[in-house]
Formats: structure tokens, sequence, C-alpha cells
């Protein structure tokens, strides 16, 4: 298998950046945090804890852009790094739409967003972003283009 990371265009890395920034935010930042100390014990959550139903949808599109990156990396061919790329934007929209909802609209009952739900939403924008950049971009790198075609000049062989 050929891997080469000069493969990578300017929106395949706005979607790895941007994938890599919303696994940290979901798993590693505080998300949703208790709006006033009352006697209960309501606790901080992190984004796979406070996205009941969201969670799916961010790890699906988690593991679509990164195999997005790992297609572009892997592959000479574009047509399957391209056909992630539409599946990458696509389900960026619809996560950064769920999680507009969630984050902006919804939050869990009795509890207010913090900078992790902020920075999951930010992380979406740019994977949608990157997944739409990579569409918009065409061509390949020098190294993965076809060699020259021999060419012959119309009427140089011999009839004889």
């Amino acid at each position: 298998m050929d891997v080469r990371p000069s493969r990578l265009r300017a929106g395949e890395w706005i979607a790895a950046l941007g994938t890599l920034l919303l696994i940290v935010s979901t798993f590693a930042l505080t998300w949703f945090e208790p709006q006033h100390a009352t006697g209960s014990a309501a606790a901080s959550l992190n984004g796979w804890d406070g996205l009941t139903h969201v969670r799916w949808l961010v790890l699906l599109t988690i593991i679509v852009a990164l195999a997005l990156v790992w297609l572009q990396v892997s592959r000479r061919a574009p047509a399957l790094p391209v056909t992630f790329s539409l599946f990458v934007m696509l389900l960026g929209g619809v996560t950064v739409l769920a999680l507009l909802f969630r984050v902006i609209v919804d939050p869990p009952g009795g509890m207010s967003v913090s900078a992790g739900g902020y920075v999951g939403l930010v992380a979406a924008v740019a994977i949608t972003y990157g997944g739409y950049k990579s569409i918009r971009t065409e061509g390949i790198t020098e190294y993965d283009a076809p060699a020259q075609i021999e060419t012959v000049a119309l009427g140089s062989w011999d009839r004889s």
C-alpha cells in the first residue's frame, strides 16, 4: 500500500483537524454544567454523556471524516476520496444542525452550556467546511499523475 501524506489537500487537512478537535472536545471537555449549586448531585457532562442521541451522529461523522483522510492518503485514484468528501460534507452539516439545536437551543434540563459545547460546534463546522473544500479542489499530486503518453505525428510513418 502506497501511503503518502503529500496527497492531502487543504480540505482534508481542515477535516482532519476538525475531527481531532471534535474527538478531544467530545471526550475530554465539559459540555454541560449544572446551572445552580443545589443539594442535588448534578455533575458536569462531557459531550459523550451529554449528547444522548446525537452522540451516535457525532461518532459516525468522526469515523467518516477519518475514513476520508485515510482514503486520500492511501489511494491514487480520486473516486473513493471524492465520495467520502461528499459524505463528510453532508454528515458534517447534519451534525452542525443537531449540535446547534442541542447546544444553543435546547441544552439538557437544568444545565448550562460550557466551553466544550462551543468547541464541538466549531469542530463540526470545520469538518463540514473541510468536506466541502475537498470536493471543490480538483487534481491529484504530480507523483500520482499518469506518465506522459508518447505521441506520433500524423504523416510521419513510411507507407512503403
